[in-house]
């Protein structure tokens, strides 16, 4: 079914296209044929990606417009397509490599309302997933998935390896401030955090993030 053609000025065009994506249930589309569906031009899909720090644009191999949570990208996470299918890629330092973050249904049976998550993609998903799994812990902040996401960078950027098994791997990092707190952790809080990586795609998928108890020296 087509929708009625938006004055490009509208504030409702980026709010049609989450609806669009949300129902394919799918992270992105290609910008071609959004545009058709919509029945506006491509520059007009473009100007409301650009108002809407949700959507944006990932050129190769040809553009598509996706929706995901604002905070990963905040946090220095670029959004890459690969296969054909979304990735967050935070760039690796010195002689560490790219982590990567790629969707998968973690708990198909869990409506999308109930996470508060952004489209019904996959990689949408794991984002919001994670951040209500990080709620438990996380102290209280305006946007908890790009603190989330700004504590697994540093982590990944200056953590240590604490140990591996084949592909998988955890790492370690100390920061200067508690940054959790909760059922688990010593009174206080903790200001370690840990991450789970498995080895893939000439990078190391994150598998999961959590704090740990115990005060180290950062």
């Amino acid at each position: 079914m087509l929708l009625p053609t938006i004055h490009p000025t509208s504030s409702e065009l980026p709010i049609r296209i989450h609806r669009m994506l949300a129902e394919q249930g799918v992270d992105f589309a290609r910008l071609a044929r959004l545009a058709h569906l919509l029945r506006v031009t491509g520059e007009q899909v473009r100007t409301a990606v650009a108002a809407d720090p949700r959507l944006g644009i990932c050129a190769e191999p040809e553009p598509v417009v996706y929706c995901l949570p604002a905070g990963p990208v905040a946090a220095g996470f670029e959004v890459r397509r690969r296969a054909g299918r979304l990735l967050l890629r935070l760039p690796g330092r010195g002689l560490r490599p790219a982590l990567l973050l790629s969707g998968c249904y973690l708990d198909p049976g869990m409506p999308y309302e109930r996470i508060g998550t952004v489209g019904a993609g996959a990689l949408a998903y794991t984002v919001a997933r994670l951040t209500s799994l990080a709620r438990h812990w996380l102290p209280p902040v305006p946007d908890p998935t790009r603190h989330l996401f700004e504590l697994t960078a540093e982590t990944w950027r200056h953590g240590a390896r604490q140990r591996q098994a084949g592909p998988l791997a955890v790492y370690r990092a100390d920061f200067t401030e508690l940054i959790a707190t909760g059922p688990g952790l010593p009174d206080g809080g903790t200001n370690r955090l840990e991450l789970v990586t498995n080895r893939c795609w000439g990078g190391y998928r994150l598998v999961h993030v959590y704090p740990v108890p115990g005060r180290g020296c950062a």
